[in-house]
């Protein structure tokens, strides 16, 4: 009789090692599933910040365009409608933006190509134009940046650290990080209690009209 409760007791406690290890091993793989979870919602809110700044300045620049058109007795206004066979700025990025579209592009990237492609050289002609983008530009900083920290700390990033750039392709780069907490069991015997930010890059589509606005630095 004595063996047989020797053995039960052995096997109570092969059940409780096997329960342990089990929660453990429960605990470890939501920890690793938690920081993927954690990396892609960091991915996340700087790939929606950095949109949501481009889209900024895409604004500013459709401003910009708007205001020169409207400028017509303005020498260079006359003299780009003539260069360019009575069009204003304004028609010949709309009409280069639906040529993209017809390719199969988003609307909101075919519009952001066709400013690439038109505004750059025109900018370049013409002084007013960029002087009116640059003023545009200018004075949507405040707005650019506001929105850039309100996209990620709407998407659960900590808006304390932020640092907002410039590739060298003129493409709106955001990064930011989310704070990950790690699962531990109950009485943090077997894993700790885990603090670590985990931080990301977003970018948006490249601005190259901008490189007229910066002088390329």
């Amino acid at each position: 009789m004595k063996y047989v409760d020797n053995e039960r007791g052995s096997g109570l406690v092969y059940m409780l090692w096997i329960m342990v290890s089990s929660i453990v091993i429960c605990v470890i793989v939501l920890n690793i599933a938690k920081v993927y979870a954690v990396k892609q919602q960091a991915a996340n809110a700087t790939q929606l910040a950095a949109l949501a700044g481009t889209s900024v300045l895409v604004n500013a620049g459709k401003d910009a365009i708007e205001a020169f058109d409207q400028l017509s007795e303005a020498e260079d206004v006359i003299l780009q409608l003539e260069v360019d066979d009575g069009k204003s700025v304004g028609e010949l990025v709309d009409e280069k933006a639906q040529e993209y579209r017809n390719q199969g592009l988003a609307r909101d990237i075919a519009y952001i190509n066709s400013m690439n492609d038109i505004l750059t050289p025109r900018m370049a002609a013409y002084g007013l134009l960029k002087s009116l983008v640059y003023d545009q530009i200018k004075v949507s900083n405040g707005k650019f940046n506001q929105t850039v920290r309100d996209v990620v700390k709407k998407n659960g990033g900590n808006e304390e650290r932020i640092e907002v750039s410039f590739t060298s392709d003129f493409r709106v780069e955001v990064e930011a990080d989310v704070t990950y907490e790690s699962i531990t069991d109950t009485a943090e015997e077997y894993i700790k209690e885990m603090t670590k930010e985990v931080p990301q890059k977003g970018y948006g589509p490249s601005l190259l009209f901008l490189k007229d606005v910066t002088g390329g630095e």
